[in-house]
């Protein structure tokens, strides 16, 4: 299989999102401007391989349980679960408020693990969203971590594709460099609609942004004021963090974005 037929079959796959977890065979040819022929026979093998499903009642596609195995590879395998859970479930308890794992992705952060807290507002639904490194804290508070070429760029094609969410680039850049000099970020509404987030950033071994951890809860009750009030509690868990973190290696795309810079 050529690395071109191997980057169309993972163009396909990428097109399966929390937003849009099922696709007609002609509707995703549309969307990814393909071959009708071409997609189908992408879909075929990935079925047969039990990447995808077809529907018997749609007849629509959907990421197969292939999928849940690997993720269960990866999971046991980095132990984030048995790694990471216990401090933030210590967190969860002594704030009140669910704690969300934020890991970078390319150009994207992804919610990668959340403990709930036992209030109003829960967040399990959420596992596996995306949003920009322009957009919360949880996705700020990586970004400024970034070479600032890649800032500089991130921040611009956000500008150009998402204008309402970027009114000034000057203005974001730096907004960007106060959270790195703070190491620390707060959003309210950005990422989830009445939702606000206290954040910050999670290094590696190498001393790399790799993600964040958030304190999150719905607006109303964790006001800019109160995360201030409770950043404590997340620095105070810093250290155990950095002594996990410090002897792991995360799977996260950052060469995608280093790579961008030669």
């Amino acid at each position: 299989m050529s690395s071109k037929t191997v980057d169309k079959a993972l163009q396909v796959l990428d097109m399966f999102t929390l937003e849009h977890p099922k696709w007609g065979l002609r509707e995703l040819s549309r969307a990814l401007d393909m071959s009708h022929t071409i997609v189908h026979r992408m879909l075929t093998t990935l079925e047969e391989r039990g990447y995808v499903y077809r529907s018997v009642d749609t007849q629509k596609y959907e990421l197969g349980i292939k999928f849940l195995e690997l993720s269960n590879i990866v999971e046991q395998h980095f132990q984030i679960s048995e790694i990471i859970h216990p401090i933030m479930h210590k967190i969860a308890s002594e704030t009140g408020e669910s704690v969300v794992m934020t890991l970078l992705d390319n150009e994207e952060g992804v919610f990668s693990k959340i403990v709930e807290s036992s209030r109003l507002v829960r967040f399990a639904g959420s596992v596996g969203r995306r949003s920009p490194l322009y957009v919360g804290a949880s996705h700020k508070v990586i970004l400024c971590h970034l070479p600032k070429e890649v800032q500089r760029r991130i921040v611009h094609e956000g500008a150009v594709q998402h204008p309402g969410l970027i009114p000034s680039e000057t203005d974001m850049l730096k907004k960007l460099e106060d959270i790195e000099r703070k190491r620390w970020a707060y959003s309210s509404g950005e990422t989830i609609s009445d939702v606000a987030a206290v954040s910050i950033p999670l290094f590696d071994y190498g001393h790399m942004v790799l993600g964040s951890l958030s304190i999150a809860g719905p607006s109303y009750r964790l006001t800019e004021e109160v995360a201030e009030h409770i950043l404590p509690d997340l620095i105070r868990h810093r250290g155990e963090l950095d002594s996990v973190l410090s002897k792991v290696c995360f799977p996260t795309r950052r060469n995608y974005l280093l790579e961008s810079l030669h």
